[in-house]
């Protein structure tokens, strides 16, 4: 009797478990990223200045439950113990891109908005789409004021005139608190180790939101961009001012001893994009264990680039299944990693020059229908990166783009750029410090 009363009672019992994990589920589906500005969990929570409202108490709670957040995932073959890893789930957003969901909070009555922001190795700065203001138009995961717009304080950077494809627009630069899913990810102030409420992003006018993120129905994206470095020396009469970068902003918060309440900042070194898992991981040590099957990334800042793009230098490459003679090319070969792009652009001079190779000096512009690339790893071997549009009739194909990247395009790389056509078949992982990346 004792004994079916004790399985009466397990039964209760994980029936209980069951139910408290679909609820946590569902509110992390409907709400995915929404939690308190900065604010880790209980233990952590007197190193933020924002008062804990009922919201946020609740949402702490859940979220400080690392049994329902997402597992802390430690990265394949890394031994290095100090090493944390934070993996946000990656969710289809415009033109075979990925996006994750972002928090940015208001600077008054409690006012928040979950943007969802377009993971895109291509750009250096969180921006958020334009507001629409008086537009009617209602967002989701949203609690804003009557004229459905999010205000945010003001920067100490001016706005500025950027190009984004082929348009060019304003960014107005504000100062806001935002989140992500996991509460160790934390703005820290720039050039510092010290955490802060509020970071630097970039709010898009109307025209950079439709060419930059592709508009959307409910809801314009925003951008995550993933470019580190910025060119200090970039000609500033070309170029901006660089702003904060998202990753010179962001850093990853480590308790040192578990249960001590002691904690500290750690600089993100890595991150690795994996589409078919549909995961963004943030490392605070390279994630590339095996440095020779890894490509070194070839610096575009040298030739003027205003920011270091994660390029690496072709060794071959063909179209249609040709393949391109570099014999008499003096310059060298590019490929840029852009998750933002869907197909893939070549730069104008690198266009006219694989025109003219491949239409034997006619006046035709050729269509073409596949692009493979080799690049030589750091151990020998060659990393292959193809596409076409026989495989991929949804995002490929190949294009022309005018870019003011370069001081001088008659000695400038020739730059051709990988878009979610090539990437969304693999893993792009990027080690920053060590300059490597792999694509597999």
């Amino acid at each position: 009797m004792g004994r079916q009363h004790n399985n009466a009672l397990l039964l209760v019992l994980q029936a209980a478990v069951i139910t408290t994990t679909m609820v946590v589920a569902a509110f992390f589906q409907q709400f995915p990223s929404v939690r308190t500005s900065r604010v880790c969990d209980i233990k952590t929570s007197a190193l933020h200045s924002r008062t804990l409202d009922r919201r946020s108490c609740v949402t702490t709670l859940i979220l400080g439950t690392n049994a329902l957040l997402l597992p802390n995932i430690s990265c394949a073959d890394v031994t290095d113990t100090s090493c944390q890893i934070i993996t946000l789930p990656l969710e289809p957003a415009s033109g075979g891109t990925f996006c994750v969901r972002c928090t940015v909070f208001g600077i008054s009555d409690n006012s928040f908005q979950v943007y969802r922001t377009i993971v895109d190795t291509g750009s250096p700065y969180l921006v958020l789409p334009f507001a629409g203001n008086g537009s009617g138009r209602r967002r989701r995961f949203t609690q804003v004021k009557d004229d459905d717009a999010l205000l945010l304080s003001p920067s100490d950077y001016q706005s500025t005139s950027e190009i984004y494809g082929a348009v060019t627009g304003q960014i107005d630069w504000k100062l806001a608190s935002y989140s992500f899913r996991d509460p160790r990810l934390q703005i820290r102030q720039y050039s510092s180790q010290e955490i802060t409420s509020a970071g630097v992003l970039g709010v898009l006018d109307e025209a950079l939101t439709n060419e930059a993120t592709g508009g959307g129905t409910i809801q314009p994206y925003g951008l995550l961009g993933l470019i580190q470095n910025s060119n200090p020396d970039a000609d500033r009469t070309r170029f901006p001012d660089p702003r904060p970068t998202f990753f010179e902003q962001e850093c990853i918060v480590v308790e040192n001893d578990v249960g001590s309440g002691r904690t500290e900042t750690k600089r993100i070194k890595s991150f690795c994009m994996n589409a078919p898992l549909q995961e963004l991981s943030f490392s605070t040590e390279s994630l590339i264990q095996d440095q020779s099957n890894s490509m070194q990334l070839f610096d575009l800042r040298t030739y003027g680039d205003f920011v270091d793009h994660y390029a690496v230098k072709v060794k071959s490459i063909s179209f249609d299944g040709l393949e391109l003679s570099t014999k008499g090319i003096k310059r060298p070969i590019v490929a840029v990693f852009d998750s933002g792009l869907t197909g893939c652009l070549l730069i104008r001079p690198f266009w006219d020059f694989v025109q003219k190779y491949y239409t034997d000096n006619t006046t035709d512009t050729r269509d073409f229908r596949s692009v493979s690339i080799a690049v030589k790893e750091v151990g020998g071997a060659v990393c292959n990166i193809k596409s076409s549009f026989e495989d991929d009739q949804r995002l490929f194909y190949v294009n022309s783009i005018d870019l003011d990247w370069f001081d001088d395009e008659a000695t400038a790389p020739y730059v051709i750029i990988l878009g979610q056509t090539f990437l969304s078949q693999g893993s792009l992982t990027i080690d920053m410090d060590q300059r490597l990346a792999t694509f597999q």
